[in-house]
């Protein structure tokens, strides 16, 4: 149905049937913006990349190729995605002092984790730093936010830039990447499967039901019967590591 009024569209541009794609894909932006609000700002409202993403869809409209070898669906997500992706990299600021916190937090959960045998909770956590439990939420919120916008730009960004037109290419699988290019997203990926198989099987897991099966972490917390801070404590533990894999083969700034 949507394929069909999208074809009509593309040969009439007619505003009515442009509103219709709209309310047709406003739940794929949703869904986008559920995933990607892991740990927002207090300062930013997931209604807010509903809005981004919103004008990322009206792009997608106007800018997909019926002869792409991607679905218009693929493009539009990811055109969604970019939008969203903007605002929070437009938005997000990481202090090194943060990483120092985070390390801080993570020294401290392997101490009470092999003290108490098992994961500390943020109150735990809390105490033992002499940190509010706000605080400890906050540098767990930052780093997921930040990760999230670093590593989702470097490892899933569907847009090449044509150096003599500056024009944005939609690389579907295989298309348009160099030799070069192959081989070092092929390296990135070696490099992360390899730090992914050290990491916990829990965290192992979230990182699936996140990036494979596309879950929110609301999602993931009722399966794995957790809190969502929880999730997004895992994740963020999880991501730091596999930035610092990444960090140490040159891939990512320190």
């Amino acid at each position: 149905m949507a394929e069909e009024i999208w074809q009509k569209y593309f040969h009439t541009r007619d505003p009515g049937l442009r509103d219709t794609l709209i309310q047709e894909y406003l739940p794929l932006v949703k869904q986008v913006a559920g995933r990607l609000a892991m740990g927002l700002p207090s300062h930013v409202e997931e209604e807010e990349l509903m809005a981004c993403g919103i004008i990322g869809l009206l792009e997608a409209l106007e800018r997909y190729n019926p002869s792409s070898e991607a679905s218009f669906k693929t493009f539009a997500t990811w055109r969604i995605r970019g939008a969203m992706l903007d605002e929070l990299r437009r938005i997000t600021w990481m202090p090194r002092s943060m990483y120092q916190r985070l390390r801080q937090l993570q020294d401290a959960e392997q101490k009470i984790s092999h003290r108490l045998g098992r994961e500390p909770t943020v109150q735990e956590l809390a105490v033992e730093l002499h940190w509010s439990p706000e605080a400890v939420e906050q540098v767990y919120a930052q780093m997921n936010c930040y990760s999230l916008v670093s590593l989702e730009s470097l490892l899933f960004a569907p847009l090449a830039v044509n150096s003599e037109s500056g024009e944005e290419l939609f690389l579907s699988e295989g298309s348009f990447a160099t030799p070069e290019e192959s081989l070092e997203k092929e390296e990135r990926q070696e490099i992360l499967a390899r730090a992914i198989e050290e990491l916990p099987e829990r965290e192992k897991m979230v990182l699936s039901l996140y990036y494979k099966e596309e879950l929110t972490l609301r999602e993931i917390g009722q399966v794995l019967n957790i809190s969502t801070a929880r999730v997004s404590q895992i994740h963020a533990r999880c991501i730091f590591s596999l930035r610092e894999e990444l960090q140490k083969a040159g891939y990512l700034e320190k």
